[in-house]
């Protein structure tokens, strides 16, 4: 198992979002993209869609830890329409807080994320979600698209 799947998702947003930061401060002539409205709503958007998933987790009594193990497959709400909502989510969510502080390094921590998650926590939750749920996984993945 890859150690770095122990470090949760968020904590690597956060680090991100750290990087970001620190380029922007090392590169203060750089253009400042201030939309604060768009930032609160993607912000606010990443939130939502985040919790609502969390809640179908709860509902389902199964973890949403990346490193667990998960008791049932989640097939309703967000799971409709995204296998990753809680991804989608704060994706959405460090979009946001990018375009309401300003700053072109702070959008970088949104792609950063989704390459760290596409290549660390994604593929070890599908290869553990297939050898617990085999068909009916198989199934969801062939049906529903990874992030859209």
């Amino acid at each position: 198992m890859n150690k770095l799947i122990l470090i949760p998702p968020p904590v690597f947003a956060l680090l991100l979002l750290g990087v970001g930061y620190g380029l922007d401060l090392l590169f203060p002539t750089l253009p400042r993209p201030h939309l604060p409205l768009l930032g609160l709503i993607l912000m606010a958007s990443g939130l939502a869609l985040g919790l609502m998933a969390l809640a179908y987790f709860r509902r389902e009594r199964t973890t949403p830890i990346p490193h667990g193990e998960p008791s049932a497959l989640v097939l309703a709400g967000p799971y409709l329409w995204t296998r990753n909502p809680m991804y989608l989510g704060l994706f959405t969510a460090l979009l946001g807080l990018a375009c309401y502080l300003g700053g072109w390094p702070l959008l970088l921590a949104a792609p950063g994320f989704c390459a760290v998650v596409n290549r660390i926590h994604i593929p070890h939750e599908e290869a553990k979600l297939a050898g617990l749920f085999g068909e009916d996984y198989a199934a969801f993945r062939d049906r529903i698209p990874r992030w859209l």
